[in-house]
């Protein structure tokens, strides 16, 4: 839930420009600069991302064999979004 307004003030032009451009993504002006500050602004910086990728790599992760996880796939234990239990058991892999 939104819960801080800040007023920022446009040039007519420039305001006109993203009234057109909200109105033909069926948005509102204020979700386009909302989205725009967010993706310049609050994305984390290339070095956190790196850092973050680091992370993942140096862990070491043991599930197991492909037999025990398609197992637990096959019992509903890890959730298939894209493929259903029946079409597990069916997988040739």
């Amino acid at each position: 839930m939104l819960r801080r307004r800040v007023e920022v003030l446009f040039e007519p032009s420039e305001y006109h420009r993203l009234e057109e451009l909200a109105q033909s993504k069926r948005r509102s002006v204020g979700s386009l600069v909302r989205e725009a500050v967010e993706r310049l602004y609050l994305q984390p910086s290339r070095e956190e991302r790196l850092q973050a990728v680091e992370r993942l790599v140096s862990q070491d992760f043991d599930f197991g064999s492909w037999e025990e996880v398609k197992e637990e796939i096959i019992r509903g234990k890890i959730p298939v979004e894209a493929h259903s239990a029946e079409e597990a058991r069916r997988s040739p892999v």
